[in-house]
């Protein structure tokens, strides 16, 4: 009876131990969708996915947390030190996890180097340098050999007990410009040194948050370790919060970004005409570069750019912006500058085509003449026969003579942002999306540029 008891105790325990030394389907799965995260944040590098990845980065982030201290847990319950082929698959998944990282990372690094941390960069540097150094130190426990990880283990704890142990708390704080800690708001700084540069921002919160998300993992990996599973649950569900508190703080920077456009454009537009004057860079050139750096920072609206030599007076140029700017004799240049949120529907280019190509730049006079004999003087002459003519002659319109006649509903700012009358021979240039904007050149000596923008 004994035996018999002994036998099927044996058989459970090692029954218990076979399912310890594997990694369930249900375990690997939870992993697998946790480590998706490292996909998630580095696709949303790309501005149009940045304020959809908001809407679930807590959620996802301690997802991924979660599915490394499972990791964690599946290494230090592995029985003997030959991997199993499940721990090598999840130690491949994390492999390409980290390059993803890496990615981030390199943009963050890049952006940093151009952020002034004249008010936070002893604080922020200390933090990331050991939020970074601990992160390698829980790496090398799944990434070393089974053998050496109670080694890497200790190693981990020692270190964070000797250089931050509440470094996510501390970064936190300055994401949240809570005044424990750091002396400024991260985000607030960068912000003003970015000059509201709301791609870079973004790029930047996003390595924020990845930072913000190695520290929680350190954080809890240590809880785990030492104080054991309910202390952890403890800390995930008040780091939980508080990665909801990130993501509505970084939602309302993307927004206030937004918000500064008008201000900030004309600033960057008179800045960049400073730095490269006309002297200096051909309107070509020029415009096509202010062009670009205008799509690039503000990506979410849509813009168009007319450049052309300095002229003077209705006769030579009428310009009707509704959302933008006129800078007449700006360093060497007239630069007209107009926006729409690409939210807005697109003007019809047909119809504004039709618009345009029904102008007309010369208009014509006529006088009847009498055709036979006359008499009398002054007002009372008198064509005896009753014989008339008509003699005709041509006049060229002025820019204002033009303008008038384009039909008032271009100026409507619900429909076009823009429209404008321009001398043709004045080193012209246009830019903008091909289905916002329509531009003609009249035919003829007399010739002038028209736009329709929207």
């Amino acid at each position: 009876m004994n035996l018999r008891i002994f036998l099927c105790t044996l058989l459970l325990s090692l029954f218990a131990v076979k399912l310890s030394d594997t990694a369930g389907g249900t375990q690997m799965k939870e992993i697998q969708e946790g480590l998706k995260f490292a996909e998630i944040i580095a696709d949303a590098m790309k501005p149009i996915e940045f304020v959809g990845f908001l809407g679930s980065a807590a959620t996802k982030a301690i997802s991924f947390v979660s599915a490394t201290l499972k990791f964690l847990s599946l290494i230090f319950s592995h029985i003997g030190n030959s991997e199993s082929q499940e721990l090598l698959a999840i130690k491949r998944m994390y492999n390409e996890m980290n390059r993803r990282f890496d990615l981030v990372d390199n943009r963050l690094n890049d952006i940093s180097l151009q952020i002034n941390w004249t008010r936070v960069s002893n604080q922020y540097s200390r933090i990331e340098r050991h939020i970074t150094a601990i992160d390698m130190l829980l790496r090398n426990i799944y990434e070393k050999p089974l053998a050496l990880r109670e080694n890497g283990k200790q190693d981990f704890i020692h270190t964070m007990e000797n250089t931050c142990m509440i470094c996510a708390t501390e970064l936190y704080n300055g994401i949240m410009g809570v005044n424990k800690g750091f002396s400024d708001d991260i985000l607030q700084a960068a912000m003003e040194t970015s000059k509201n540069d709301r791609p870079t921002m973004q790029t930047f919160m996003l390595g924020l948050f990845k930072l913000l998300i190695q520290g929680i993992t350190n954080e809890l990996a240590y809880q785990k370790f030492v104080h054991g599973e309910t202390a952890c649950i403890i800390y995930r569900k008040q780091w939980k919060v508080r990665l909801f508190n990130i993501t509505t703080k970084m939602q309302k920077i993307n927004e206030e970004i937004k918000s500064k456009y008008h201000e900030q454009a004309e600033k960057d537009i008179a800045l960049f005409s400073l730095k490269y004057p006309r002297k200096n860079v051909p309107n070509q050139l020029f415009s096509e570069n202010l062009y670009q750096f205008l799509v690039r920072k503000y990506d979410w609206r849509d813009w168009l750019l007319v450049v052309y030599r300095p002229i003077s007076g209705v006769k030579n140029h009428i310009n009707h912006i509704c959302e933008g700017y006129r800078r007449y004799g700006m360093y060497g240049r007239d630069v007209l500058v107009a926006s729409v949120d690409q939210a807005k529907d697109a003007i019809n280019t047909t119809t504004a085509d039709e618009i345009i190509s029904r102008i007309t730049t010369t208009y014509m006079t006529c006088v009847q003449v009498c055709t036979s004999a006359s008499n009398g003087y002054g007002a009372y002459v008198h064509c005896i026969s009753g014989n008339y003519c008509s003699e005709c002659s041509t006049h060229n319109r002025d820019v204002q003579g033009v303008y008038i006649t384009i039909p008032g509903e271009t100026r409507d700012c619900r429909v076009y942002a823009s429209v404008g009358v321009i001398d043709s021979w004045v080193d012209l240039w246009y830019h903008g999306l091909p289905e916002r904007l329509v531009h003609k050149r009249t035919p003829g000596s007399n010739s002038y540029s028209i736009h329709l923008f929207g």
